[in-house]
This record gives structure tokens, sequence and C-alpha cells, in this order.
């Protein structure tokens, strides 16, 4: 039988003789009825079996085995170091108040008996614990909206000054020993900062210019009303995902927290300027930790289901299973990960959902981590078209990688639509492999092209992802810093310090422009990225609706000295990337973790959710939405695109929209269907700023398939929602309404 005749025998049977309609082709997976409950009851396992092995969790108790071993002990020397062990372990309980009575006791027993760098520690310790205690009681206890935004002005001066005013003391005794502390010149200018006397009451020889936290660009105040919404879920670092899960035409919210016993917390958008908690009605009760949330619609029903990652950190003690939760489409999920073939314990935080085979269903890429103590493969997981997966990393070309992988994203960089793959390190270079399509097997093949690319760095990399940064309808890369590129460890402080000072240490994100043929330029330096910052979560959306992408980076590290803002920066005509964090009032200085842009009240501009807080016990806070001020100053167009022969929520999708200004001039607006940043989760509709156009000229789409369909509309009317099905040529518009958040 010839391959003509054999083609046209195999579209008969899988697609009853249509090009343009998917079904599935295989008999869909049995799942269990309790699957959900057996991977709640394994994680209550895991969780029991790390007790006492991971360094962030459990301090309390730890603490407490350490007094006990101070106070059992007869030797002076143990004595004094389970002291501090313990005293530290109290502070990452956030338990500050029983920190300094033991540091403070600790330290008269030890005065002039410790080397002057081991007492050092010990004061700069208990300084911490001071700061610390100030923070519980002002910034966490007695929250309002302008609660821990840097700089510290207004409401967010703290009323209960005591504990700083110690700590202050403490910071400026220790500056006399060691000037060029850099960690405690910047917690010294907080410290004053919370309390209302910064800068003239800081000494003129450790004061940061208070013009280094100006914005470059005046932009409206973005109120953080997560409070008001019941939003600001307590807890730690983790993972968000904006999206319609329920397809009523909200966005809800769907959030993690890393602790082993941290429960995933679904919020539903009612449409009415109000969120409900639906995690117990959404069957996800007992469905914990999870540093990191990645959604997509892999079988292809219409509804975003969630991934949630976990072990992230932790080497062999990572050793955690994902979940992927099923959308039912009934407002509840079901757990499906061993049944539909995803099920593995590599630690890891990082995936990306794409077609990489171009056969209409949507793939998965995990990124695992691989430490000295633990080594671990990526996962490539193909789409059997029945809801379930197969893992082909040996075959794909992907295998091997074998390091510490913190991103990753994907995107057609090459014009050829198949998607092609960029991995994040932390340690090492990072990797670019080109897509070289799929074989009859439906495997795709990849190709390390990062050396000929120049796309290596940096060497100490977070988060990263695709976008067209400057509209010339190239896909660009962008991956942030977590670390400098010597390897060095500068504490995110210390850099800070730098940043403000006027100074540069590294740890700089990195820009690269696509130039064509997978050349690109790195151009962070032209763009005016030169500060500064270890970045963890992010993503990026258009605050302003001008049509070009902005980002919001969540900054930090685990050490608790980590005190430094989160940063916004705007797009200014994909020439310069603007800070915006002080006038835009986004400074927020709990650490910052997922980042997820979305138009949460269909007003037509985006929201920006952040999920805060920290690794340890302790170092928990409530997350961030903050609402967007701009409403209608610009126009914007927010399209839903739905794929029949491509992946139904058309992941990967490139839109190219011309818009007309009221002189005629004409403006071309690029975008891809993505949820963003590979530490974060963007609502999977598009969401388009227009700028100041009056009309919409044109919308192109091409589809994430094997052909690149194109599909064109002309002349549509701005500020509206609209559905566009793959196939149809018509606009659907959507009745959607907007209401006022606050």
């Amino acid at each position: 039988m010839n391959r003509l005749l054999l083609t046209i025998l195999c579209c008969s049977l899988i697609f009853s003789c249509s090009d343009n309609e998917r079904k599935e082709i295989t008999k869909a997976p049995t799942i269990s009825p309790n699957e959900t409950a057996e991977m709640v009851a394994l994680l209550k396992q895991t969780s029991r079996g790390l007790q006492g092995r991971i360094p962030y969790f459990d301090n309390a108790a730890r603490a407490q085995n350490k007094s006990m071993e101070a106070a059992q002990s007869q030797d002076m020397n143990n004595q004094v170091m389970s002291t501090v062990l313990g005293s530290m372990e109290l502070i990452y309980a956030n338990s500050n108040e029983q920190a300094i009575t033991q540091l403070t006791k600790l330290i008269e027993v030890v005065r002039g008996r410790l080397p002057a760098d081991n007492f050092y520690y010990l004061e700069s310790q208990l300084a911490l614990a001071y700061l610390r205690l100030g923070e519980q009681s002002n910034c966490i206890q007695n929250n309002n909206d302008e609660s821990c935004l840097m700089p510290i002005q207004g409401k967010g001066i703290y009323a209960m000054k005591e504990g700083v005013r110690t700590a202050i003391q403490i910071y400026e005794r220790l500056l006399t020993q060691k000037p060029d502390d850099k960690d405690a010149i910047w917690l010294l200018n907080f410290a004053y900062m919370t309390i209302g006397e910064y800068p003239h009451k800081v000494p003129q020889k450790y004061r940061l210019p208070a013009s280094h936290f100006k914005s470059d660009l005046e932009i409206p105040k973005f109120k953080n009303i997560a409070g008001n919404l019941g939003l600001n879920t307590v807890a730690l670092s983790g993972g968000v995902a904006v999206e319609d899960f329920d397809k009523d035409g909200y966005l809800d919210i769907m959030a993690s927290s890393w602790g082993m016993n941290d429960q995933l917390q679904f919020f539903k958008n009612n449409g009415d300027a109000t969120f409900t908690r639906k995690t117990d009605e959404a069957g996800i009760n007992g469905i914990t930790g999870g540093l990191n949330v990645q959604h997509a619609d892999y079988n292809n029903d219409g509804f975003a289901d969630v991934l949630v990652l976990r072990g992230a950190w932790l080497g062999a003690a990572g050793q955690i299973p994902n979940s992927l939760l099923k959308n039912n489409g009934d407002g509840t999920f079901s757990d499906v990960t061993k049944s539909s073939g995803v099920f593995s314990k590599y630690p890891t935080q990082t995936a990306v959902w794409a077609d990489f085979n171009l056969d209409g269903w949507i793939d998965l890429f995990v990124g695992n981590e691989s430490k000295k103590d633990f080594k671990s493969e990526c996962e490539l997981y193909i789409n059997n078209q029945n809801g379930t997966f197969r893992n082909v990393i040996g075959e794909s070309g992907l295998a091997g990688i074998g390091k510490m992988i913190k991103g990753c994203a994907a995107g057609d960089l090459d014009g050829d639509g198949f998607p092609e793959l960029y991995v994040s390190v932390t340690g090492a270079a990072n990797f670019l492999f080109k897509n070289t399509g799929a074989g009859e097997d439906g495997i795709p093949r990849f190709q390390n092209v990062t050396s000929t690319a120049n796309v290596g760095l940096p060497i100490m990399s977070f988060p990263t992802w695709f976008w067209d940064y400057d509209n010339d309808g190239l896909l660009d890369i962008f991956c942030a810093a977590f670390g400098t590129d010597t390897q060095q460890r500068v504490s995110a402080a210390t850099i800070a310090a730098n940043n403000y000072s006027g100074k540069q240490v590294g740890a700089t994100p990195k820009v690269y422009l696509n130039k064509g043929n997978l050349q690109f330029e790195e151009v962070s330096k032209k763009l005016g990225l030169e500060e500064g910052m270890l970045a963890m979560g992010s993503n990026y959306g258009d605050l302003n609706n001008d049509g070009f992408e902005d980002f919001y980076i969540g900054t930090g590290e685990p050490d608790l000295t980590a005190i430094v803002p989160n940063k916004m920066y705007l797009n200014s005509n994909g020439q310069k990337f603007l800070d915006v964090t002080t006038s835009g009032g986004f400074g927020h200085i709990q650490k910052g973790h997922a980042v997820g842009f979305g138009d949460l009240d269909n007003d037509g501009d985006q929201d920006v959710f952040c999920v805060l807080g920290g690794a340890y016990e302790g170092d928990v806070y409530g997350d961030a939405l903050f609402l967007n001020p701009y409403g209608n100053q610009k126009n914007w167009v927010t399209l839903q695109l739905e794929g029949t022969t491509s992946n139904k929520m058309a992941i990967g999708a490139r839109v190219k929209v011309v818009t007309q200004k009221a002189n005629g001039q004409e403006n071309s607006i690029y975008k891809i269907v993505s949820t963003g940043g590979s530490f974060g989760g963007n609502s999977l509709q598009l969401e388009m700023g227009l700028d100041d156009a009056k009309l919409i000229k044109s919308i192109e789409v091409v589809w994430p398939n094997k052909a690149q369909t194109k599909t064109t509309v002309e002349n549509i009317a701005i500020n509206k929602f609209y559905k566009l099905v793959e196939g149809s040529t018509q606009l659907e518009e959507l009745n959607r309404s907007a209401f006022s958040l606050n």
C-alpha cells in the first residue's frame, strides 16, 4: 500500500475525513475514584518521613532539640554551639522573643571569650531577631495596604518601634567594627525607614541615597487589595495559576505553598468584586506542598488542568511526587498523576507545557534537579491523546542534562512551527535546544544549539521566559539571575546595598534579542537592566496597555537578611526598561515568588497577583494582589483562542494585531499564547494593550499545528472580549461585564 493511500485511510479512520477536527484515537485511562485520596495519603506519609530532614521545615522542633542538647551537655563549647544553632532555629520559626532571650544571655556569657568574628556573628543574629520582631509586630500582625512596601512610608511606618530601635543600636555598633559590612548597612537603613527616620537620622557614612528609591518614571499607584478580598493567604513560598477554571468569564486563582503540610488553595472569582475560597468544594483537600504550579488543558476538554511541582532545593530528600490535577469541569479537580503516567519522584519546581510534536495535544517537559547527593533525569512526556503520557526523554535528545534546573521555557524561536526549549540552570550554563521536528513515532527531536546561539548565561540562573519585548515578530529570551556568574555567594542584602550605592556586583538578568535563524544578541545593558538582583518568582504583562510587555521580579533568597524590594520594570517602546517599583507601589520586601498577570475585574487592564513568603517555617506572609489603576486610559482587546486541529487552548499560537490610530498611523503588536514566566502563571486568554488605537485593522493568528495555519480577521472594534475558533474567520463577541475591585 503506498504512503498516500495509507494516509488517506488513516484520515478516514481517525478524523472521519475532517482535517479540522481532532478526536481521541485510543481509549481513555480508567481513573480510580480513590486516586486523589491515594495521593493525599502518599503526601502525608512523605511528610512524616521528612520530619527533621529538611533544614527549612520543623524549625521550632529543631530549636527545642538544640535547647535540650545545650542543657544536657557538660562541655562549654557544645553548650555554646547548641545555643547558637537553637537561637537561629527560633528566628527561622519566627519565635523572635525566645531567640532574643537566648542570644542575650549567651552574649553575656561568652563576651571576651570568643574570637571577634564569632562574637560579631552572634550580635548580628541578635540584631536580626530584633528586626524580625518589629516586622512581626507591625508588618504582619497589623497589616494594611501599605505594609512592607519599600520605601516604608505612610501607614507602613511601624507603630511599635522598640524592637527596631534596639536593632539599630546593634547594627551601628557592628558597623564601627566592620564599616564595609553591606548586609549591616542595608539593614540599618531599612530599620531607620521602618520608624520614619530615614534618611535624616541614618549616620551619613552609612546612609544610602534616598534618590535611588526614586522611580525612573512616575506611574499611578497599584494598591494591594488582597486583604480586602480574602486572597492574602498567609503561607510560605509557592506557585500561582491565574485562569478561568470554571469558564464563567472571570479569572480565578489557584495558589500553593511549599511546606509539605501547606494546603493548595483555590479561589473562585464571583464576578461581583468578591472571591470565595472553594478549596473544600474543589476536592483538593490534602493536596499539599508545591513550590510552583503550571496550568494547561492536557486532555482538550476546554478546562484548564494544573500541575503541582514538588521537591525543589531538597536534593535526595526531594523525592516527592508531583500532582497532575484534572479539571472535571464541574468546579472539582481529581489527582490523576498515576493514571496519566506522569508519576515520578524527582525534585523539581519547573515544567513547561507545549505541543512539541504539533499533533494537537499538549506535551510536558519537567526540568528536574540534580545535586551532588542526588542525580535525576529530566522528563519529556508526549501526550498519548487519551489522557495519558509517555516519557520519551531518552529518544528526544534531551537526556543527560543532569543539572540543577530551575526554569524552562518553550516557544517557536525560528518560525518553523515547532517549539524550541530553553532550560535555565543554577550553577552551570543554560541550554537552548532546537526542535527539529517529530518523526512517525511522534517523538520530537532536539539539538543543542546553545553555543552557536550564545545564550548560556547567567551561570547562576532561575526564572526564564520567551516573549517579543520589542514587537518585531520574533520571540526573545529573558533569563534572570540567582547569583553572580563567578558563583561566589553574594547575599540579596549586599546586592541591594550596592545597587542603592550605585555599584554593580553582577547578578543581572539577561535579555537575548532574537536576530533570526536562532542567532541572538545579549542586550540587557542596552535596555537599562544593570541592577543586580536575586530573582525568584516573576512574570510579564502589559501594565499600561501600550502594547509592550513589562515585567515583575519577585526577589530574595531563604536567608532572613533578604529584606529587599521586589521590582517592577516598564517597557519603553522596546528600547528601555524603566524601574517603576516605587511609584507603582510594587516594592514589597517580603520574598517574592510566583507572579500571575490577569484582568481579574474585566476592566481591560491587567492586575498582578504575587505569592509572598519565604522558605523557613516562620517566614510566612500574606499574598498580594496589586489592582491596576489605569482602567481605560489606553485601549485594549481580550482574545480567547480555541484550537480544533491545534491544542484546545491554542498554547503556542502566535498573534499579530495591526492597529490604526486616529491619524491613520498603523502599529503592529505581537503576542504568544502562554502562561508566561517559568515561576508564575498568567491567564491563557490574550489580554492585549492597544495604546491609543481607534481601530483594530486586522488580527492574524498563526495556529500551533504542523501546517502553521493562518487566520486573519479584519476591522475589529476595540475594548471588547472576543473568541476565535480555529477554522473560523468570524470573531464571537463575549458578553463580559466589568466590575470594581477595591
